[in-house]
């Protein structure tokens, strides 16, 4: 029996969590990336609804308000629509002191009448899947080991990578669970692999600077098939050090959903004044 993968969180009671090593993001070692977080919120909310199969996570938008710690994590679910045709669902992530985090919000459709439609058609062919995979290596970010991008996706470039400006095209795995013993849905693992695309797709400001995104909403017509995801990003930029990251979301089928992410320009680093 294969062991079973790293997982990105343990549970540590029916609404705590604990990451783990393997959630680590690469801005600094001590604070999570992006995807795991987004996971954590997209399984919360998938418990909440209950495993109805007949509801499709349509949407599910997720705020990142600050930098996720590695530390134990509460979350707070509220329904905030109950229904049979659609629910809104919504969750935050909080630590012991208090502090609310990320939050989510999810709107579930009823899609048992869509279920007869095709996956994809002849006119919407999904991108080649190159056969081998791509470590991320970066002269300006310092890849925790273990951690997300090294560790828990396998990322296979088609245009570009997520080391390179500019628009780009890459397929991703989810290779570790997700919380420790649970199984990964479909909805889970898009989710936690949504936040990558903003890494496809990057581009620096015209002042040079990164650009961040402090919410990821994910958008789908239909549940991924299969373990493997193509993210087609593009930036685009507007005056004001304001911008947009979107992605388009591929299985072996086709297309069957978005990512859009808000993207605000990170501060020019200011030189010190010796003198002082």
């Amino acid at each position: 029996m294969a062991p079973e993968p790293a997982p990105l969180f343990q549970r540590l009671g029916p609404d705590r969590f604990a990451p783990t090593h393997h959630s680590r993001g690469p801005w600094d070692h001590r604070f999570l990336h992006g995807g795991p977080v987004c996971g954590l919120l997209g399984h919360v909310a998938e418990t909440e609804v209950g495993g109805d199969a007949d509801l499709l996570c349509s949407r599910l938008t997720v705020d990142l308000l600050r930098m996720v710690p590695l530390e134990p994590l509460t979350a707070r679910t509220r329904t905030v629509k109950p229904g049979r045709r659609s629910r809104v669902v919504d969750v935050e992530l909080i630590l012991d002191a208090g502090t609310v985090v990320a939050r989510a919000s999810s709107q579930w459709i009823n899609h048992h009448d869509n279920r007869s439609v095709p996956l994809g058609t002849p006119d919407d062919p999904p991108p080649a899947r190159p056969a081998t995979a791509l470590e991320p290596q970066s002269a300006d970010l310092d890849y925790p080991r273990p951690g997300f991008n090294c560790d828990a996706a396998e990322l296979r470039p088609l245009v570009g990578n997520t080391e390179e400006s500019g628009p780009g095209i890459v397929w991703a795995r989810l290779t570790a669970s997700v919380v420790e013993g649970e199984p990964v849905t479909p909805f889970t693992m898009v989710a936690t692999l949504s936040d990558l695309a903003a890494a496809v797709g990057w581009e620096r400001s015209k002042a040079g600077t990164a650009f961040v995104n402090p919410d990821v909403t994910l958008q789908l017509i239909r549940e991924p098939e299969g373990p493997w995801v193509g993210l087609e990003a593009r930036n685009h930029h507007a005056a004001h050090q304001v911008g947009t990251n979107e992605a388009t979301l591929w299985d072996d089928h086709g297309r069957f959903g978005w990512v859009l992410q808000s993207l605000v320009e990170s501060p020019i680093p200011v030189a010190s004044d010796p003198s002082t």
